[in-house]
């Protein structure tokens, strides 16, 4: 389809520098015409060929207007030209947008498709496994861990997807006062109930109020803190601060030390469907969502969010949201 467009638009441009040369010879020529008119008309009135014309006003007018043409055909055509250019390159951006959102959404629906499948199918395999065994209560208590654990993975995956239509579409915020220090340590105390094996850490300033969406400020907390535990390092270290910063703002840091983020995709994750390209991140669990939401969130709160590099290894997504929000 690019080469397509390319030859189109070089025909085009070709076909429009022809038909510039041609309308220039031909006002060229018609100039040519017109003198030689004129001079037999007035060698004829004074009797002689040799008759200087040049001397004439009507002369003059008729080369002043010549020339007219020879520059409007110039310039027009310079400008149909640009104009062209200018045309075939937004069509082509248009067409790379397409073809990348028509990319990341297949990425989507593949991994979606993964995602999906694999806890159930874990699921299925369980209560098989439970159905035809007689296994000791150990052993059951295990396996029914693990079912909570895939059902859990499959809860958060298609409440992902939905809440991610609801922005996308019909939903509406509803800002009220909040603790969000309270709202923060509660949601805490459940990601650390439900990843054990990681070592966590928080430094949370009590009692900081201001207007938030409840349900989406949970939303944006709780993706932040798996975004970190899935792309954490080995040693799967997390740490999470809340703080005022001045009077007017607080910020919300969420550090790991896992693989980072390249700088130049630093923005590009926070694009719906969009998956890191580095290796490590492909190996792990994703759709491509779980920053997009984090983004519409904070932008709906009138704040911003932006990625910062960890030392020695590992990324910090900071998010710095207004105290007095007016909404």
């Amino acid at each position: 389809m690019k080469y397509l467009t390319y030859t189109v638009a070089g025909y085009m441009l070709l076909a429009l520098i022809w038909w510039s040369v041609l309308l220039t010879r031909n006002n060229q020529a018609l100039l040519i015409a017109r003198i030689e008119a004129m001079q037999l008309k007035y060698g004829k009135i004074y009797q002689t060929d040799s008759f200087n014309i040049t001397n004439l006003p009507e002369y003059t007018q008729m080369v002043e207007k010549s020339e007219r043409q020879h520059y409007m055909i110039i310039g027009e055509g310079i400008v149909f030209g640009v104009m062209l250019i200018i045309g075939i390159w937004f069509i082509q951006k248009s067409l790379d947008r397409e073809l990348e959102s028509a990319g990341k959404q297949k990425n989507f629906l593949l991994s979606v498709t993964h995602e999906l499948k694999s806890p159930i199918a874990s699921i299925n395999l369980i209560l098989q496994t439970l159905l035809r065994r007689d296994l000791n209560k150990e052993k059951s208590l295990e396996l029914y861990k693990n079912a909570l654990s895939e059902s859990t993975r499959l809860e958060k995956l298609i409440n992902n997807m939905l809440f991610t239509t609801k922005i996308n579409t019909s939903y509406q915020y509803n800002f009220e006062p909040t603790d969000i220090s309270q709202l923060t340590q509660e949601n805490v105390q459940k990601f650390r109930f439900q990843y054990p094996e990681v070592h966590f850490r928080d430094d949370i300033t009590n009692e900081i109020h201001t207007m938030v969406d409840r349900e989406a400020y949970v939303s944006l907390l709780i993706n932040l803190l798996e975004n970190a535990e899935k792309y954490t390092g080995s040693s799967k270290e997390i740490f999470l601060s809340l703080h005022p910063s001045g009077t007017n703002t607080v910020i919300l840091s969420v550090k790991d030390n896992g693989y980072g983020i390249l700088p130049t995709e630093k923005d590009k994750v926070f694009d719906q469907f969009y998956r890191s390209g580095s290796e490590e991140t492909r190996r792990t669990k994703g759709t491509g969502l779980g920053l997009y939401i984090v983004k519409k969130i904070v932008q709906a709160h009138k704040g911003k969010v932006r990625i910062l590099d960890n030392q020695p290894a590992g990324s910090i997504i900071e998010v710095t949201l207004p105290l007095n929000i007016t909404v």
